[in-house]
């Protein structure tokens, strides 16, 4: 029989798409921007309610949700497949954005040049973020995705006025529509060769070789053909998650948009992206496919590992030449991609599900860390540049003024030492993690690569601690910090502490499940099965 599942697994990206249109309507009769900005507060806060819900849920079933849309049962329609991994994943993501949206209420609010539109394309932004995690067929994703490209290439360009804004945003507008028509390519291919968009039918097939006919023979070869649709459906995410040598978009971007668009690229866009990649080879290409896809899927996760490494060690090596601090942010963050691509290149080396879920698990932890950290400093980089009326964020026009926002100033050492990850910060422990992973595989060269980047990245972060240490003659004054920005900083602050002490209590566990569901695509497949199934019970039954 199938059961009752409540629309509320399927409401988050539709409530915000829908928010986003009524602004517009709204703009007829409220010309206040505080109304926008605590609007898109509230719709975010909803958002972070119901996430926690559905988390809540996935982890009391113990197996994933399916929530079929318009009640058209898949692989005939959309549906969103929710397991605990992707929850989480989601509960995080609508955290961190509704701590940044309060921030913003300060920052944008006070600038002439935001207007009812900037918020249109923030909460498009988060409805494709959300829509992307929760999707559970490949199709809807490339809908999503394009819904979250969209909002990102305005947002990147929104100041006109700036043609350091306009030009980021040109490259990143050409370059993102040639990565996602190639993963538009991807899903036609797909589809010829699977017969089916969706995510789990593509699992099974992969693991079942007879259930592959008669559509395999559109192409004649299932390897060929999945070849090139990994291929077309990997270089769009990895664009879009700035791994190298599809980094070289970022330091433009990050230096000319605001710190807010900045830390909502570094804290949840571009994770988004390594979430799917993730997906495409863990669930829907991982453990137990057919050999000849198993052949394929290693060769995928060696040049991942490769990147990743060349990722860390480039990010790092650039931070220290750096003399713009957002540049500087954006090197950091390709170094931090390189270690999650790292660690989500551990199934290169095993397939014991007690090691993978180690390795994901510290994934998933360096993704949390990662945006924890630079959302504090982005965030609070901008504190400083408002309260001494700056526009460039060169470091020797930041040096010595953390001192004039003692909570902005104290956030930058926090969220540097954070990320450089010095214990007794959550940073420390997904390096660990990442660490004794490939130790445990036989590594060594790989787990000390590791400690060495890390070691290189030290220069990079002693010129943000400048900011806060260095002295400036005539810059001793302090400002007001407003009640938003420190609410949010300490918040973000606490949160690196926090997760370190959550770690021994019960969240390591949790994080170890999550990962674990990641590659659990037996439950993933037989959650999808047992719908369909039960939806086919009840049509020869009626």
């Amino acid at each position: 029989m199938v059961q009752y599942i409540s629309p509320i697994y399927g409401f988050i990206p539709l409530m915000m798409i829908a928010a986003a249109f009524a602004l517009p309507l709204f703009s007829f009769f409220i010309r206040r921007i505080k109304f926008f900005s605590v609007f898109t507060i509230a719709v975010t806060l909803i958002a972070f309610i119901l996430s926690a819900i559905i988390f809540v849920n996935v982890y009391r079933e113990g197996k994933p949700i399916l929530y079929p849309f318009g009640g058209w049962p898949p692989p005939i329609g959309i549906a969103y497949e929710i397991d605990l991994f992707n929850s989480l994943f989601a509960l995080f993501v609508a955290f961190i954005a509704l701590l940044i949206v309060i921030y913003d209420n300060w920052y944008s609010t006070s600038d002439s040049r935001i207007h009812y539109t900037y918020y249109v394309l923030l909460l498009g932004l988060l409805a494709g973020v959300f829509g992307c995690i929760y999707t559970g067929d490949i199709f809807n994703l490339f809908v999503m995705v394009e819904v979250l490209s969209l909002s990102t290439y305005s947002l990147i360009s929104f100041y006109r006025s700036n043609r350091y804004s306009l030009e980021a945003g040109l490259k990143y507008t050409l370059l993102g529509a040639v990565a996602l028509s190639l993963y538009f390519v991807a899903t036609i291919v797909y589809y010829a060769a699977y017969g089916t968009l969706n995510m789990a039918d593509l699992a099974y097939m992969a693991r079942n070789k007879a259930s592959l006919t008669p559509f395999s023979s559109i192409f004649g070869n299932i390897v060929a053909a999945t070849a090139v649709a990994l291929v077309f459906t990997l270089w769009p995410f990895t664009f879009k998650s700035a791994l190298f040598p599809n980094h070289f978009w970022l330091p433009d971007v990050y230096s000319s948009v605001s710190p807010v668009i900045a830390a909502c690229f570094a804290g949840f866009t571009e994770a988004t992206a390594i979430y799917i990649i993730a997906r495409f080879l863990y669930t829907i290409f991982g453990l137990g496919i057919i050999p000849e896809l198993a052949k394929l899927r290693t060769v995928v996760l060696g040049a991942l590992l490769v990147l990743g490494i060349l990722a860390a060690l480039v990010g790092a090596f650039m931070m220290a030449i750096q003399r713009d601090a957002r540049r500087l942010l954006a090197y950091s963050t390709v170094n931090h991609i390189g270690f999650i691509y790292i660690a989500l290149s551990i199934g290169l080396f095993t397939n014991s599900i007690d090691v993978l879920r180690i390795g994901l698990m510290a994934m998933l932890l360096h993704i949390i860390n990662h945006s924890i950290g630079k959302a504090t400093l982005f965030l609070s980089i901008g504190s400083i540049m408002r309260g001494n009326n700056l526009d460039s964020s060169d470091l020797n026009a930041l040096y010595g003024l953390g001192k004039t926002a003692p909570i902005a100033g104290t956030a930058i050492v926090i969220g540097a030492l954070h990320l450089i990850g010095l214990p007794p910060f959550a940073g420390f422990f997904s390096k660990y993690y990442i660490y004794q992973v490939y130790l445990s595989v036989g590594q060594p060269i790989i787990a000390w690569l590791v400690v060495l980047v890390t070691a290189i990245s030290l220069m990079g972060y002693a010129k943000l601690l400048l900011i806060t240490f260095g002295t400036k003659p005539g810059y001793e004054k302090r400002f007001r910090e407003a009640l938003q920005s420190k609410a949010v900083l300490v918040t973000l602050m606490a949160m690196t502490i926090a997760i370190s002490i959550a770690l021994y209590i019960d969240f390591y566990s949790v994080l170890i499940k999550a990962s674990e569901s990641l590659v659990n695509y037996n439950s993933y497949i037989a959650t999808f099965r047992d719908f369909v199934s039960s939806y086919l019970n009840l049509l020869r039954g009626s």
